[in-house]
This record gives C-alpha cells, sequence and structure tokens, in this order.
C-alpha cells in the first residue's frame, strides 16, 4: 500500500497547476486511442488531424514538452498501457500536444537501413522543433532512411 503522504507528494509533482489534471487526462486518452484511432485511417490523414489539434499554450517548446512529458509518463506506466511505452506513443503524444509557438513542429519517422526483405523492420520517431530534437533521439549504429509521408 502506497503511504498517503509520499503519494500526495507525487501528486503535487504531476499536477502543478489545476488545469494539469483535464491536460493529463487528455493525453491518457489519446495513449489509449491512437493505436486504434491510427488502424482506421491511413497514417498522412492521421497525422494531419494531430497537427490541426489545438494544442495546450506554452512560453517555450521546451516547457511544453517539460509539462507533456510529465503528465505523459503516469499513463505510461500503468499496466494495461505499459506496452505503449514507444518511440513511436511517446512521439505522436508531443506531436498532438506539445505547442511549438513561433516555430515548426516536425515528426520525424525512419526505419534503420540494412536489413534483409524478410526481418522485422526497426525504425524510430522522434519530434523536433525547429531542428531541435525533443526526447528521442537517435542511437541507432545504422544509418535511418527518413519515411516519407504523402499528403492526401
Amino acid at each position: 500500500m502506497v503511504e498517503p503522504r509520499r503519494f500526495a507528494r507525487a501528486l503535487r509533482r504531476t499536477f502543478r497547476r489545476p488545469a494539469d489534471v483535464w491536460l493529463t487526462l487528455r493525453i491518457g486518452w489519446f495513449v489509449w486511442r491512437a493505436p486504434a484511432d491510427l488502424g482506421g485511417r491511413d497514417l498522412p490523414s492521421f497525422l494531419d488531424r494531430l497537427q490541426r489539434a489545438r494544442r495546450p499554450p506554452a512560453p517555450d517548446p521546451a516547457s511544453a514538452y517539460e509539462r507533456v512529458a510529465r503528465l505523459r509518463q503516469p499513463w505510461l506506466h500503468l499496466p494495461g498501457l505499459r506496452g505503449r511505452n514507444t518511440c513511436y506513443v511517446r512521439a505522436l503524444t508531443l506531436y498532438r500536444f506539445l505547442d511549438p509557438g513561433a516555430g515548426d513542429l516536425e515528426l520525424h519517422l525512419a526505419v534503420e537501413d540494412g536489413y534483409d526483405a524478410g526481418d522485422r523492420l526497426h525504425g524510430h520517431a522522434w519530434v523536433s522543433v525547429d531542428s531541435v530534437a525533443f526526447e528521442d533521439r537517435p542511437t541507432t549504429t545504422r544509418r535511418l532512411l527518413p519515411v516519407a509521408l504523402e499528403a492526401r
């Protein structure tokens, strides 16, 4: 059982202002629904919908990232959602909720080069604002080939 004081401290660290409660619920819903939503449509239209969505305002991209990552993290530790703690879900969540201000928000999807046709593809996803990567930077020693997305 969790000690009440410890639990209260954890809540205060996570929810720093009242609006964080509503935003964390929206982020949790997104993390839970994103795979099914993506499965029901093509990737370019899914990303277009995310790009057009309203984002919570932030003074700068770094503080926007800190807030979204802080409010997303508890969801990715829940037993039913741990399997979604991948670079793809984390990047899509940032792409959906991170306020880039006047900057250029980009989602990067890439696959590793050098696999045979029958191999399982390995890839990576991350988000950048004005070419500054947030969170997951590629660490592979293999060359990453960008995935081209065509608008529909």
